[in-house]
């Protein structure tokens, strides 16, 4: 899950879509590769279904599947996910059926390569499914780091992991945001840190991320400050164990106006700067 390379950061507008063939998890449907570890498959991607797509059969796979719905609505084992719904599966849950009547776009993050195995999987696993309407959970405002005050940070907690401190979030910054003095000092953690912007942009080092923006930051990389003139809301994912800030002693500086200067794999670097529009955000 942990070896991807640095990605800070990718609009998604700019990758090309990709059918998925038959025989695969999710076959007819198209995705965007944000991220995948080439030893395990693990993945965060896209995944974009036609209208009226649909898979009944008795399944599992040995991948967890966590996901967050940008468009749309899609059934899951009976349960509906309409937009801004939030879910997790965990691995070898059984699963039954997959549609959407109207189509949908999910933000999907699987822990593993997602291959389909024939048959029911753990009956256990269904303890620890999370279906969570994120549109109408309240924000929780509490103040978690005093270094990012001038940010206004609120969350929306999706899911932690009690045994490895993994969390998932949505984190949404206040317009008019920036470092007093437009200078502040860097953080780094020491776990992953994977974000996709949802909504509004944020401005850091790299330039400016407008919906759509995502990163696959690596343990110990340091970054920030950062500001947003209206706004930002992201979904947020601390990878491998739990998360902490660790602050740097120096300042660095900040500016509304940084160029965009990604870290980008190589195959990946080829559309960076390709000329792109919004919407859509993915």
């Amino acid at each position: 899950m942990l070896n991807r390379p640095h990605i800070e950061f990718i609009q998604a507008q700019l990758l090309p879509w990709r059918r998925i063939a038959p025989g695969n998890a999710r076959p007819d449907a198209e995705y965007k590769f944000l991220s995948r570890d080439p030893d395990t498959g693990a993945c965060t991607a896209i995944i974009r279904y036609p209208p009226g797509w649909r898979r009944i059969a008795v399944e599992h796979i040995a991948a967890s599947e966590e996901f967050y719905v940008l468009e749309g609505e899609i059934e899951c084992n009976g349960e509906s996910f309409s937009y801004d719904h939030y879910g997790y599966f965990p691995s070898r849950i059984t699963r039954t059926s997959m549609s959407t009547e109207g189509g949908a776009v999910v933000l999907t993050c699987f822990s593993e390569e997602p291959t389909f195995i024939a048959g029911a999987g753990d009956s256990e696993a269904d303890r620890d499914i999370i279906h969570l309407d994120a549109l109408h959970m309240p924000w929780d405002m509490t103040l978690n780091d005093p270094k990012l005050a001038h940010l206004g940070i609120s969350r929306k907690d999706l899911r932690k992991d009690e045994k490895t401190g993994e969390r998932t979030f949505l984190s949404m910054i206040l317009p008019h945001s920036e470092p007093p003095g437009r200078e502040g000092p860097q953080e780094t953690h020491p776990v992953v840190e994977e974000a996709y912007v949802i909504s509004g942009s944020l401005t850091g080092p790299q330039g400016t991320m407008a919906p759509g923006a995502y990163f696959w930051r690596p343990p110990g990389v340091a970054h920030g400050p950062f500001g947003t003139r209206w706004g930002c809301v992201a979904l947020i994912r601390f990878v491998g164990g739990e998360h902490r800030n660790v602050w740097s002693e120096a300042s660095a500086p900040f500016s509304f106006d940084a160029p965009y200067d990604p870290v980008l794999p190589d195959e990946m670097a080829a559309f960076a700067y390709a000329p792109w529009r919004q919407p859509p955000r993915y």
